[in-house]
């Protein structure tokens, strides 16, 4: 009975290891750090070089078709994206899929319209040390990271809103008050 049990502990215990050298081996950007200097391939447009957006407050989301809490949120993200001023923000999706076809067509059938990139072999989101979807990432007008959230989340509330403004503005810390459980920073 008990070697019935110890192959499968066993094997479960050498999965959590493995996880836990893959997290740590890759370099999670902290909190004012520089944010990685990436191109985002385009899904329906051109590719988009992050440095292009010095100046404006970029919240970058990578999602995936096959992550339940990913579809969830994406409409929030589109209004966010519809309610902030261009000039000044700009609201972000890096899908993870494996294919350019799955994501295209999602955001098509849900009539969404998100500006919208992909990661084809997640070497972007390796970069970034993405391990839990959705992961957003806030970037602020000199490229350095304000903050990353892991999870869900109804980005287009008033709070966010406010919280984003002030960030722009220079105050960073509002945005910790409004989006402060289950963050990475």
């Amino acid at each position: 009975m008990y070697r019935a049990l110890l192959l499968p502990l066993l094997m479960l215990a050498l999965t959590a290891c493995d996880r836990e050298q893959a997290v740590e081996s890759q370099h999670r950007i902290k909190a004012g750090e520089p944010f990685p200097e990436v191109v985002l391939p385009g899904l329906d447009r051109d590719d988009l070089s992050l440095p292009q957006l010095r100046g404006k407050v970029v919240v970058l989301n990578v999602w995936a078709t096959w992550c339940p809490p990913c579809r969830r949120e994406l409409p929030s993200l589109q209004r966010l994206g519809e309610l902030l001023d261009r000039e000044r923000f700009r609201v972000v999706g890096l899908s993870v899929d494996d294919n350019r076809h799955e994501p295209r067509e999602y955001l098509i059938d849900r009539k969404i319209k998100l500006e919208s990139y992909i990661d084809l072999d997640m070497s972007i989101a390796n970069r970034l040390g993405v391990v839990v979807f959705p992961d957003t990432f806030l970037i602020g007008r000199d490229g350095r990271l304000l903050m990353s959230v892991e999870g869900e989340r109804e980005w287009d509330s008033p709070q966010v809103i406010a919280a984003l403004e002030a960030a722009f503005a220079g105050d960073a810390a509002a945005l910790q008050g409004v989006l402060h459980q289950d963050v990475r920073e």
